[in-house]
């Protein structure tokens, strides 16, 4: 089952990040980091988050199914990073409700114990964020 959840954490996040790139609210704090400017800058490829998308991968891998990063993995200061992007708190509630949505869409009887968890992870990571951001 762990090479599916892999997969799952794999899916749902590339999933998450064609949404929130082009996302009304959210999409410009996601093409701040884009790698290379594409034809419609409202919408960047995925491949735009070559380099990106893996990273935030192993962070939910290292969350749900407990991996450790590795010597060469560069640690995760989620506050401190986000903190850069200044996003108000509309923008973290519409980054839970696209979330949760997303996960909403590859819920399963296979895996509804398993989303459940990854809900409450994106939760606690919301209350984290509203805490310490504002």
């Amino acid at each position: 089952m762990s090479d599916k959840k892999a997969q799952l954490i794999k899916n749902v996040t590339y999933s998450f990040y064609e949404k929130a790139v082009s996302d009304f609210l959210i999409g410009y704090q996601f093409r701040k980091i884009q790698e290379f400017k594409s034809a419609d800058p409202l919408s960047p490829p995925l491949e735009a988050f070559k380099s990106h998308l893996p990273r935030i991968v192993k962070f939910w891998r290292i969350q749900l199914l407990g991996e450790r990063l590795s010597k060469e993995d560069k640690r995760f200061d989620l506050i401190n990073i986000h903190k850069e992007l200044k996003p108000n708190k509309g923008e973290v509630l519409r980054w839970v409700k696209l979330f949760y949505s997303t996960l909403d869409e590859y819920e399963s009887d296979d895996n509804k114990e398993f989303i459940k968890e990854w809900k409450k992870k994106v939760s606690e990571f919301e209350k984290r964020f509203l805490t310490f951001l504002f």
